[in-house]
């Protein structure tokens, strides 16, 4: 068990619920500090407070430590991406779109998916 994955998945599934870390601190009986020293890694919940979390944030033990969730990752990846692409200008959007519109056509094409047209 890595305590900085388990802290960043606290703290998914704490915003997940929409709660702050004080919210969910009172809900265990400790400070907002003590949520955020979770969720940074440099301390664990004690087992008894993780069953208590996977009730309160609504996931199962095995995702809230990380074992064999490949899948919240992926939307970890999917939400930092778009909270990415929603901070850029309507210029730099449109940048961004070109290129990687051009990115995949060259992986499609240096896979033999379809062929450039002679020109």
């Amino acid at each position: 068990m890595n305590k900085k994955s388990i802290g960043n998945n606290i703290k998914f599934y704490r915003n997940n619920a929409g709660l702050t870390q004080a919210q969910l601190g009172k809900m265990f009986g400790v400070s907002y500090v003590t949520v955020s020293t979770w969720e940074s890694g440099r301390t664990m919940p004690t087992p008894e407070i993780i069953e208590g979390l996977c009730v309160a944030l609504h996931c199962r033990k095995e995702e809230l430590l990380g074992f064999g969730y490949a899948g919240r990752d992926k939307d970890v990846q999917r939400k930092k991406l778009n909270e990415y692409f929603d901070s850029l200008s309507e210029d730099n959007r449109h940048l961004l779109l070109v290129r990687a519109k051009e990115l995949v056509n060259l992986e499609a094409e240096q896979h033999g998916y379809y062929k450039k047209n002679a020109s």
